[in-house]
């Protein structure tokens, strides 16, 4: 044989096995409406934002570098919002709140009642029951026990103490949202709203055990009296609790505070999507702006903090802080025009890129982003939501490019045109959002 035939057939032989033993490649229909070139032009997401998970798609994209609004769909149309909303109430606590906020909850006494302590609620829901050894969700919350110690400390020691005042008057308004539905509450997504409250109401709060539980009770003030109670000992072991106002003679004996409301709160709220989170922290925020702390006061404080940041929130409809509410509406125009403004760092808004989920890597985005869209893991930054019959997503793409995208986008269920939308609208949102990540700057529609 030729010597140069003999190389030629020996290559083609070599590269025919190679290909015999290769692994093999199935096709992933998750994976379908990802395509990972960025060399067809145009390049575009409509495929992905096609597939039929997504039911009725709602859809807005702006480069935040130079103002163009690269895709519209639906964009202007209002939509439920689910905890999207978080981010308008991150904004409206970063827009009120004075620096170093923190919630107080103080224990009285009072000269013309000696034996009587008050308990008097700040609105701190991380305030903790948990003894030495358990631990909470929340970052090294106060607790009672520390509460009481120093009240015992300052209280005379030959008075019992027959009464305990509870003073949950500093939030007002109702405390249960009429919108939710009344499983969210034992079903662990948010509490009652109160202004005494420990440990978010969970029925058992030490996740270092097995009995955990995400289920709230039904009278937090009721708890947290209960547990001061317990931790002052003996001496007020049959102390009556009766919810009232302070007596005005009465004066502080022992107080606790919670953690930087801006700093470890709302970092906890839209890193967990803590839907109890939201509504006291839109509480705090309306009464920093002279508001009622009340849910009232709370939505109209969101509204607020749009327009002074000069965005346009008048056709919103906002009936709760936290998103659970199905009755809130939204539009993605507003909610990526509101994204740009946290890209850029204007007013003081660029804390939230710190805050929110990190796809792939932290929050409710941890476990997102997969096969194909995994390219795009660590260069999205945005705020997931849910409600039955709706899914979303608002915040930044680092675009593969170079160049950053604000966006938000909503799948949702459309009964009279006979659009349903289950979990794995996550999926195919996140495959739309990879490919804002792939086209970048070139993104058209």
């Amino acid at each position: 044989m030729h010597k140069t035939m003999g190389k030629t057939l020996a290559v083609v032989l070599a590269v025919a096995l190679s290909a015999s033993f290769a692994p093999i490649s199935y096709a992933n229909p998750d994976d379908s409406a990802v395509d990972t070139s960025t060399e067809a032009a145009p390049c575009t997401a409509n495929k992905a934002m096609e597939q039929k998970t997504l039911g009725k798609f709602h859809a807005y994209v702006i480069n935040v570098d130079t103002g163009q609004v690269l895709v519209d769909v639906l964009g202007k149309e209002l939509t439920p919002s689910a905890s999207v909303i978080k981010t308008l109430t991150a904004v409206a606590a970063l827009q009120k709140l004075p620096l170093e906020y923190r919630a107080v909850t103080q224990v009285l006494a009072t000269p013309s009642e000696p034996s009587t302590l008050v308990l008097k609620g700040g609105g701190d829901f991380t305030l903790s029951r948990l003894g030495p050894g358990e631990s909470s969700v929340y970052s090294k919350p106060p607790r009672i026990r520390n509460l009481a110690k120093e009240a015992l400390e300052k209280f005379p020691v030959d008075v019992p103490i027959t009464k305990i005042i509870l003073d949950d008057s500093f939030f007002s308004g109702e405390k249960w949202n009429p919108d939710w539905p009344a499983k969210y509450r034992t079903l662990g997504y948010v509490s009652n709203i109160t202004s005494i409250q420990a440990d978010g109401d969970r029925v058992q709060p030490n996740r270092l055990i097995s009995s955990y539980s995400f289920r709230r009770g039904k009278d937090p003030v009721l708890t947290a009296g209960e547990a001061l109670r317990a931790s002052l000992g003996e001496r007020a072991v049959n102390a009556e609790l009766v919810v009232g106002k302070t007596p005005t003679d009465a004066y502080v004996i022992s107080e606790v505070q919670s953690q930087d409301m801006r700093q470890s709160w709302l970092g906890h709220m839209l890193t967990h999507s803590d839907n109890t989170a939201a509504e006291f922290i839109a509480r705090h925020a309306a009464k920093a702006a002279g508001l009622e702390g009340s849910m009232a006061g709370a939505n109209k404080v969101i509204k607020l903090s749009l327009r002074e940041l000069g965005l346009k929130p008048k056709p919103l409809v906002i009936r709760d802080a936290s998103g659970l509410s199905d009755e809130n509406r939204v539009h993605s125009k507003l909610l990526a025009e509101l994204m740009v403004k946290v890209a850029n760092a204007e007013n003081g808004l660029g804390v939230l890129t710190e805050w929110m989920p990190i796809a792939g890597e932290t929050g409710t985005l941890r476990y997102r982003f997969q096969g194909k869209s995994a390219i795009a893991r660590g260069n999205v930054i945005a705020k997931t939501g849910y409600i039955p019959g709706l899914y979303g997503l608002s915040g930044i793409v680092n675009a593969s490019d170079g160049s950053r995208l604000a966006f938000a986008v909503f799948a949702r269920a459309d009964s009279e045109n006979g659009l349903s939308v289950t979990y794995t609208a996550q999926g195919a949102i996140d495959r739309v959002v990879t490919r804002f990540y792939i086209c970048g700057a070139s993104l058209t529609q």
